[in-house]
């Protein structure tokens, strides 16, 4: 038998970013794209999801089935300067915001 399962790999737990990390703000960190599920400082302990579709702030115009990036808690086109990679859009941004599937 395996003694080596850690978890199911759906989220994990680990000190905040410098800049800190909020709650239901997509965040990439390094180059692992997470959703936040609470709101701490630099080296606060979040539990952070690295699947699922979440609804979030994101830049207008944008379709479903594209790919996104993140830049400063927000989805943006992927060819945006200084973002990082973090999934595809399940939803057309409306209002200011749209569904995402995080992809890694």
């Amino acid at each position: 038998m395996s003694t080596n399962y850690v978890s199911s790999g759906k989220t994990v737990t680990m000190p905040a970013p410098t800049g800190g990390s909020v709650a239901g703000i997509p965040q990439v960190i390094d180059a692992l794209a997470v959703m936040p599920l609470q709101s701490g400082s630099k080296g606060a302990i979040i539990t952070y999801h690295i699947d699922g579709e979440w609804d979030a702030p994101a830049a207008a115009g944008m379709k479903a089935g594209a790919k996104v990036s993140v830049l400063d808690g927000q989805l943006v086109a992927p060819d945006t300067a200084n973002s990082l990679p973090y999934g595809k859009l399940t939803s057309d941004v409306v209002n200011g915001a749209a569904s995402v599937l995080i992809v890694q």
